[in-house]
């Protein structure tokens, strides 16, 4: 089997489905980007010819063309999720205390939505188009939106082997199993907002997001309903009996995840 890439765009349930990748693979070697450019690029480099040619899965945030052959030829997976609600789960997360530069009690939402970090705006359109040569910016703001758009697109649908939409995650996870032989892919949701203490966005702090998010928008809208298109054809019954079941095995995924933290220091 050709080596595997899962692009992780952030807050599109991604940590949630990490996981699935490595416990799918979990005999073979892996190499996670962490979302810095120049250290991951150090990190892979500075690994031996022999240790970069066993590497079979490559995960993490990462740009779909890092510039570095055998990663950019993998079979690529990546999660979508709708705009508005994945910039709703940033801020959720910011708030919560889980960013450096905004201790927990110093977010103010209006501050953080005029900050103008990258990844407040059309960060997915920009996952799909920026090469590992270029900033974080520099690519989309060379382009009109509508090319923008259109070579997210072409990427997604021409260069990602399989796109899954973070609203339909089982849908997805299905579409994943079926192109690459998973044995069942059960689950335990990670990084969960806090219900206790959610942000509260007012009309005002939605228009905002959607004009930043306004290329992100229409691709995410297109690549919906391809996607609708798409899973058509699933196995309606093993879908649900995937659901049935989960729910149960996701009991002893949590109970498998406290045991190995307390061996090994990690939860999976």
């Amino acid at each position: 089997m050709d080596r595997i890439r899962f692009l992780h765009i952030p807050k599109t349930a991604g940590a949630t489905l990490r996981i699935i990748f490595l416990r799918q693979y979990r005999k073979k070697p892996y190499f996670a980007f962490r979302g810095n450019e120049e250290s991951d690029l150090q990190r892979y480099h500075a690994l031996s010819t022999g240790e970069r040619e066993k590497i079979f899965l490559y995960l993490g945030h990462m740009s779909l063309f890092t510039g570095i052959e055998e990663v950019d030829k993998a079979t690529t997976f990546t999660l979508l999720r709708e705009p508005v609600s994945r910039i709703k789960s940033l801020c959720q997360y910011v708030f919560e205390g889980n960013w450096l530069e905004y201790p927990a009690g110093s977010f103010d939402l209006d501050r953080f939505l005029s900050s103008g970090d990258h990844q407040l705006f059309n960060h997915q359109t920009r996952f799909l188009i920026n090469s590992g040569h270029d900033s974080r910016l520099d690519t989309i703001n060379r382009m009109s939106p509508a090319a923008a758009r259109d070579l997210a697109l072409e990427n997604l649908f021409t260069k990602v082997a399989r796109f899954g939409i973070q609203n339909y995650f089982d849908e997805s996870l299905m579409l994943f199993s079926q192109y690459l032989s998973w044995r069942m892919p059960f689950y335990l949701s990670w990084h969960r907002k806090d219900t206790s203490r959610l942000l509260e966005f007012k009309q005002s702090h939605l228009d905002q997001i959607a004009e930043l998010n306004s290329i992100d928008i229409e691709v995410y809208q297109a690549a919906e309903k391809k996607f609708r298109e798409i899973i058509s054809d699933l196995d309606t019954a093993k879908l649900k009996r995937f659901q049935a079941l989960n729910p149960k095995m996701s009991v002893l995924l949590k109970l498998q995840a406290r045991i190995n933290k307390r061996l090994t220091g990690r939860e999976w």
